[in-house]
């Protein structure tokens, strides 16, 4: 266990830093997981869910960057693309080929 626990997020939030939270502790951006949100509160649960997570999870640490968790380290090519991917603006095969292609190097 390398310690990274699952907090709220105090630097990358919009109402709570629930998706800030999640997004660092998967290493994902936090912009993929408030589109999941958005798209689960259109289906019904997306709400609920994150109100119970932001009662739920613990708040995070002022100023205190994401740790060193395996994922947490992501390319700023990546983040972009990731990005790009939560907008629409590629496929998803686009953006496993990206992945692809920045782990090669």
């Amino acid at each position: 266990m390398d310690g990274h626990r699952l907090t709220r997020s105090e630097t990358d939030k919009r109402i709570a830093g629930v998706c800030g939270g999640l997004g660092e502790y998967f290493g994902i951006g936090p912009i993929l997981v408030r589109v999941a949100f958005g798209l689960l509160a259109l289906m019904g649960p997306g709400l609920i869910a994150y109100i119970v997570l932001w009662i739920v999870m613990p708040k995070g640490q002022p100023g205190v960057a994401p740790s060193a968790h395996p994922r947490a380290k992501m390319s700023p090519a990546l983040h972009i693309a990731e990005e790009r991917f939560a907008r629409g603006e590629i496929s998803a095969e686009d953006l496993a080929q990206i992945r692809t292609d920045l782990t090669r190097s």
